[in-house]
């Protein structure tokens, strides 16, 4: 055991006679002094001091350094629920702990000690690491632990878990986003029991409903790739989504996993990624759409549009963005009667179905699109309406 120098003891003595410090805040100020831990040191420190000393409580922590074990006690118990690999303490203090910290300092020019902020939660910390085997993490912790010494409050803030999905929609009239309360415009009401939003079933509604009880979250942000009507439905591979579950309890997954069914939706291939994408990425989406023309075509006029629309672009106007351009890869119709026929095509993702079929025809001001030229009415020459389509490939593009 190393033993304590006489310019260390002159220094602790002239502390101890003026302020009564635990162990724990007498040992970090000399961290020449190589000892096992802060309260070792502390207390080899002490033993070494002859002259008499003033007790009482510590004039620095007032107490806070000798209460971590119990913290340390309630913080793994509220722990007990919760996964994670890697986590990070931080700690509020009163404002007084650390001015007479300071004002200690500064009386007997100490530098170099730890701050007291610093050695509580490395304390903290230790005690979590050692019964969880669980490492800290300064960067990206998956939980966060704050001792709130002010109020005695403890919050445990798991970091937003983030999954990747697709999602099957075998039933018509879902809309895809949860939309606002008509009553309110959202602000929440006796109509939407005060939630914002309408009493109705959507796609995302469900699957957050899902991924919340799954991971024991509250509360999910979703990045759609693309969207649909709600009379559409989602067949083949199913669309792609990406999810923020905050507040998680559970952040483990195996596998990829495929949930049950629920009212014609259906999640699948869910995993865990390490962030979500900044906007929606890029993708191509294969569809089938239903079409009613105004008057009877023919299978040479249906033949024409196909060999034009083939590696096609058109220009999509919107209401009060900038003009831009979507490519039509491929097209194939087939007549069903003189008025009727089903369209099958893949083009760039984003592509408004409805408005590159009608044209003016299909009055979806509403959706932000003003135009798209050609259409399937101008090209054709003969007005056209898309009754329903269906989604059915979506490829992410760099996926």
């Amino acid at each position: 055991m190393p033993s304590v120098g006489k310019n260390i003891v002159r220094l602790a003595e002239a502390i101890l006679i003026s302020y009564p410090l635990c162990d724990w805040c007498l040992g970090r100020h000399f961290p020449s002094f190589k000892g096992e831990d802060d309260e070792t040191k502390g207390r080899m420190v002490r033993g070494a001091v002859k002259a008499e000393i003033k007790e009482g409580q510590c004039f620095i922590c007032q107490g806070i350094m000798h209460s971590l074990k119990d913290s340390s006690s309630k913080v793994l118990e509220l722990l007990r629920d919760y996964e994670f690999n890697e986590f990070l303490v931080g700690a509020k203090l009163p404002k007084e702990v650390v001015e007479r910290e300071d004002d200690l300092r500064a009386r007997f020019k100490l530098r170099g000690g730890e701050a007291i902020k610093s050695a509580i939660t490395r304390e903290i910390g230790k005690k979590i690491a050692s019964s969880t085997n669980k490492k800290v993490n300064f960067r990206s912790p998956d939980m966060t632990v704050l001792m709130d010494f002010v109020s005695g409050a403890i919050s445990l803030n798991p970091k937003p878990l983030f999954v990747y999905g697709r999602y099957l929609k075998k039933a018509r009239g879902l809309p895809q986003k949860r939309r606002k309360c008509r009553e309110c415009g959202g602000k929440g009401c006796h109509e939407c029991d005060y939630t914002g939003f309408m009493r109705e079933v959507s796609v995302e509604q469900i699957l957050a409903q899902m991924l919340t009880e799954r991971f024991k979250g509250k509360g999910t942000k979703f990045t759609w790739v693309g969207g649909e009507s709600a009379e559409s439905l989602v067949l083949g591979s199913g669309r792609p989504f990406y999810a923020e579950i905050n507040e998680t309890k559970l952040r483990r997954l195996d596998r990829p996993e495929m949930f049950k069914e629920q009212d014609g939706i259906v999640p699948k291939e869910i995993r865990i990624i390490d962030k979500k994408p900044r906007g929606s990425p890029g993708f191509i989406v294969t569809v089938s759409a239903r079409v009613k023309f105004d008057e009877e075509v023919n299978e040479d006029k249906l033949n024409t549009l196909k060999e034009v629309l083939q590696n096609f672009e058109v220009k999509v106007v919107p209401l009060r963005k900038k003009v831009f351009t979507k490519k039509i890869y491929s097209f194939d119709v087939k007549l069903i009667d003189g008025k009727e026929a089903e369209m099958l095509f893949r083009c760039d993702g984003g592509l408004n179905i409805k408005k590159f079929i009608g044209g003016s025809n299909s009055g979806l001001r509403e959706e932000g699109v003003l135009e798209i030229t050609p259409n399937v009415s101008e090209l054709m020459g003969v007005g056209a309406n898309c009754e329903v389509f269906d989604v059915l490939d979506v490829e992410v593009l760099g996926e």
